[in-house]
């Protein structure tokens, strides 16, 4: 079906998986020539859909996939006339993609996303386009221009890319690259930018915010650059995500501690912590150092909300481990927690390690870890009734006027839990708005409050 060029054409993009594909699916969008595309509000109605996929575990493989389907589907209706497929799961399998999906019009590597005007002008021409780079080497800077796909008051920042570590369960480093820091420079230009265009929220994302430095300056400079961004006028808040156990220093911990617009929040994924597993994932850490390193967080900053994660039915892992685990949790009383059953990821190092967990078995300790993690969390935010929260209010009820949805210091967007708000005020928060809340009960995960007229916070903040 041909493409009508005497008007611009759309573009549509659908990003799946972490944030930090999120932060290049925004650089993709904003690469597109103004003058001649257009992003579509929906993949679904546009004339050339993008794709921007996930390759991480086995579930975001078939979820990739399964969008693909969809969208071939969607060209042989005629909805849309040309598929263009790109990121992690071109870059890990880009030959099988070709001989599988004939249908798609071009692939693209995760170090080629600056040639989508040449990918699109190609498959205008009916031409399909292939490239993946083998080395990804692709490193944002803030003269590149992003087209966001969040809120504007909360935006993502990615500050590196690729990583060094050499988890066995992982296999991010052979379709991310090593690790690539920017420039605090250039990371402190951009977030200006964010913020004069109406950003309150920071999230630092990365493969690994923690190792940030250590291959431009041959040293940990996180603590430096959250000093450096919490200069900044006009912004609230700035959340830390993806933090590296063995990388978490002092001089971080210390950033978090005192610095007054980082929230007491981190995203650290910790995994296990049987020293078995932990040896056996290749991760650098052991059982002391993970308890000393939350005894020393709890300790330095009493309120923070850390959030981790842990994978269950590791290969080798006995119900002695597991056990070790639960008594982790239980100490740890960690404020947010996901579980993830082991995924035995071709090319990984622990796909090949002998006894390997029946599914059976990853699926009882996986509900196990949840039912323990529920009733943490049920008790974490019981505790939190009758306290008052900052809130950065996200969006108003449909079919509630003095309802809105927002989130606290200790909830990143999509991953996390929400506060519901009820206000009978006459003048209502907007989007973007910062609001002080009365926890007065619970939902689950969740959080329900009131806010009342002379609770509210300027939402222009300096």
């Amino acid at each position: 079906m041909e493409i009508n060029q005497s008007k611009q054409i759309s573009v549509g993009m659908l990003s799946l998986g972490c944030p930090k594909t999120l932060v290049d699916s925004e650089l993709i969008l904003g690469f597109l020539e103004p003058s001649r595309f257009r992003v579509a509000k929906h993949i679904t109605d546009c004339d050339i859909a993008i794709l921007n996929t996930c390759a991480f575990i086995q579930d975001a493989k078939e979820e990739s996939i399964d969008h693909i389907l969809k969208l071939v589907e969607l060209k042989e209706a005629g909805q849309i006339k040309a598929i263009i497929v790109l990121g992690c799961l071109v870059q890990r399998y880009h030959s099988e993609l070709q001989d599988e999906l004939s249908e798609i019009d071009a692939f693209l590597g995760t170090a080629d996303y600056e040639q989508i005007n040449e990918v699109l002008n190609r498959v205008i021409a009916k031409k399909t386009f292939s490239q993946v780079t083998a080395k990804p080497g692709f490193l944002y800077t803030s003269k590149m221009n992003r087209i966001p796909l969040t809120p504007f008051f909360s935006r993502y920042l990615k500050i590196s890319e690729g990583c060094d570590h050499v988890c066995s369960f992982c296999t991010i480093p052979k379709f991310r690259g090593k690790h690539r820091s920017r420039l605090i420079e250039d990371i402190v230009t951009e977030a200006r930018g964010l913020i004069a265009s109406g950003t309150k929220e920071l999230i630092l994302t990365g493969q690994d915010t923690t190792f940030f430095g250590r291959d431009t300056h041959h040293t940990y400079l996180l603590a430096k650059l959250l000093g450096e961004l919490d200069s900044l006028n006009g912004l609230e808040w700035i959340r830390l995500l993806y933090a590296y156990p063995s990388c978490v220093t002092r001089e971080l911990i210390h950033a978090i501690r005192d610095l007054k617009r980082v929230c007491h929040y981190l995203d650290m994924p910790l995994q296990h912590v049987s020293d078995s597993m932990l040896q056996a994932m290749k991760r650098g850490t052991t059982k002391k150092t993970s308890y000393e390193l939350i005894r020393r967080l709890r300790q330095e900053i009493p309120d923070l909300a850390i959030r981790t994660t842990f994978i269950v039915g590791f290969p080798g892992e006995t119900d002695d481990d597991f056990k070790e685990l639960l008594d982790f949790m239980e100490y740890a009383r960690f404020e947010r927690l996901g579980v993830f059953m082991y995924s035995q990821e071709e090319e990984s190092a622990s796909s090949a390690l002998p006894n390997q967990v029946k599914h059976s078995i990853k699926e009882k300790r996986f509900d196990k870890a949840m039912m323990c993690q529920q009733a943490i969390s049920f008790e974490n935010n019981n505790r939190l009734i009758g306290k008052k929260l900052q809130v950065l209010i996200e969006r108003q009820s449909d079919s509630d006027p003095n309802l809105f949805e927002g989130r606290s210091y200790m909830d990143a967007p999509e991953v996390d839990g929400v506060i519901y708000v009820q206000t009978f005020t006459q003048k209502k928060p907007r989007p973007g708005d910062f609001v002080s809340v009365q926890v007065t009960g619970t939902r689950d995960y969740d959080l329900v409050g009131l806010c009342t007229e002379s609770e509210m916070i300027s939402s222009h903040v300096s």
